[in-house]
């Protein structure tokens, strides 16, 4: 990819008033008024109506519920450890962030 803001979906569904600002979307499902900013990268994941994802954030293998604000420079689905003291992780490593979550209290 060059140096432009376009976003890329690839093998995904996306739903009206989607917006990908400069992120890449792969093999996901997004609902309404989502929002995947910019260098961000969400693979095989679902994000519910209202998810706003920040700049800089890689989102693998999750499912985020409504409403919820992922910060710029957050990282999950890929330190199956760190994601599970904040969140359930099912057995396949399936990462569920309830609705609304609030990422004040998360690091990695």
């Amino acid at each position: 990819s060059g140096g432009g803001n376009e976003g890329i979906f690839i093998n995904s569904m996306l739903s009206g008033g989607t917006i990908i600002a400069g992120g890449c979307v792969q093999q996901s499902i997004l609902f309404p008024r989502v929002r995947v900013g910019d260098e961000s990268v969400v693979t095989e994941s679902i994000l519910f109506e209202g998810v706003r994802i920040g700049n800089n954030v890689e989102i693998r293998n999750c499912i985020i519920d409504k409403d919820t604000i992922v910060p710029d420079n957050v990282k999950l689905g890929f330190d199956r450890e760190n994601d599970a003291k904040y969140f359930t992780v099912s057995e396949k490593g399936i990462v569920v962030v309830p609705k609304a979550y609030d990422f004040s209290q998360f690091s990695y």
